[in-house]
């Protein structure tokens, strides 16, 4: 099997997308494929999926996908853009990776295993990505879960008080009870953490640190019994609302 061939199955890459050519280079440990599509390829719109002849091409991109046996691995192309008569020029969809990302899919979904297994400092160490780009991936993920959790006013929440690092430094956890998942996390244990904001309101209306927003949507390690039916700062409390 050739190398284009091969790469083009491991990128799950199909018509009109295909693999042009695939460069490795032994002394960098990493490998290079470049995908293309076939002149007078029509494109959907993102917006409106109205099929379009391509306008333009932006600028080559890399992205990096999944290692190859040990050797960093990157997918370039260049963007096709196409003029929608509604919404103007707009970048069409890549197959392999989502709009604004550095890396494919794949790679997502492999990161945000590693990030769940381990700190952030490990997994940047893991995937060779540097600490921001480790960030990126974990506030991508977030906003996805965000985007796809149900905007629902939970019947039962619990409120727990948890370490999130060395010293006294807390994170307060709101989750629903009923459905066991995040609904609020908010910066230290005090009072006021509750008070300056409704636990009742759609998680992605509040705005929330990057450390607390990372369990926000997942589900909670422990569901505590009704135990009050007062919203006041202890360490495990129950309300019904």
């Amino acid at each position: 099997m050739r190398a284009t061939e091969l790469y083009r199955h491991l990128l799950g890459l199909v018509a009109p997308w295909e693999v042009s050519r695939v460069e490795l280079s032994v002394a960098d440990g990493r490998v290079d494929v470049w995908a293309q599509h076939p002149r007078r390829t029509r494109f959907a719109c993102p917006q409106c999926e109205r099929e379009l002849a391509v306008y333009d091409h932006c600028e080559e991109r890399a992205w990096r996908h999944l290692d190859s046996c040990g050797f960093l691995t990157y997918v370039h192309a260049d963007p096709p853009r196409v003029d929608c008569p509604d919404h103007g020029v707009r970048q069409v969809r890549l197959p392999w990776a989502e709009p604004s990302s550095r890396f494919t899919m794949l790679f997502e979904r492999l990161a945000i295993d590693v990030l769940k297994e381990c700190d952030v400092t490990g997994a940047a160490r893991l995937l060779h990505l540097s600490w921001d780009e480790a960030w990126h991936l974990m506030d991508r993920a977030v906003a996805r879960g965000l985007a796809a959790k149900p905007q629902v006013v939970p019947a039962r929440i619990g409120v727990v008080e948890k370490s999130a690092g060395r010293g006294q430094d807390y994170i307060t956890v709101v989750s629903d009870l009923d459905r066991g998942t995040a609904h609020y996390l908010v910066d230290e244990r005090r009072q006021a953490s509750l008070d300056s904001t409704s636990t009742v309101s759609p998680p992605s209306s509040r705005p929330v640190s990057r450390r607390s927003r990372w369990t926000c949507g997942s589900p909670t390690s422990t569901q505590p019994e009704p135990t009050s039916t007062t919203l006041t700062r202890r360490s495990c409390s129950t309300v019904t609302t």
